[in-house]
């Protein structure tokens, strides 16, 4: 729970979430599965517009016209409710004297993730000069200040703050074992 600008709270549950299956997910799945594992009691599964849509569901698209990127500018999934009415029920649970607590607003949001639930902060060796920094698994603004001093150390060539071997985007080609982090 986070106190706002506005006087109102965020609530939310840490962990918890609802998994779109898209074709992309289910081809990539093997790699997420120690990751899956670790978060499975706070997941949940299901079929969506995305198995259909967007770019998810394509893995090749042709390059005259509009990509699933154009096409599909804004990502603003719909709140799942269950996940809101657990959110208040252990808010609720955690201070009795908020019983009768409502939400006003309710918001869904992606995460982007990595297998090893760890960020990329490096540059794409098969890409010279494109980098990346991506695949903070809902932990971007708690790292932001960090991450961006990396990411701008490893652009202009300047001592990196801290060891970006961690971070490296080849280990997920380079024989590494991928495994999440104790902190899931």
């Amino acid at each position: 729970m986070r106190l706002r600008d506005d006087g109102g709270y965020t609530v939310a549950l840490a962990g918890s979430g609802r998994v779109e299956l898209t074709p992309q997910k289910l081809r990539y799945a093997r790699d997420f599965i120690p990751l899956f594992v670790k978060r499975r009691k706070k997941l949940t599964f299901g079929l969506g517009r995305s198995f259909v849509e967007g770019p998810e569901a394509a893995a090749r698209w042709p390059s005259e016209g509009a990509s699933p990127f154009e096409k599909l500018r804004v990502l603003d999934p719909a709140p799942a409710p269950k996940l809101v009415e657990a959110a208040l029920a252990m808010l609720r649970a955690d201070y009795p004297a908020l019983a009768g607590i409502r939400v006003a607003q309710a918001w869904g949001g992606l995460i982007d993730s990595t297998p090893d639930a760890q960020p990329v902060i490096s540059a794409v060796q098969e890409l010279p000069g494109f980098y990346l920094a991506a695949g903070f698994s809902g932990l971007g603004f708690g790292l932001g200040p960090a991450s961006g001093r990396l990411a701008a150390d490893l652009i202009t060539g300047d001592a990196p703050i801290v060891d970006p071997i961690p971070y490296r985007h080849a280990r997920f080609s380079d024989g590494s074992r991928l495994r999440p982090e104790a902190r899931m």
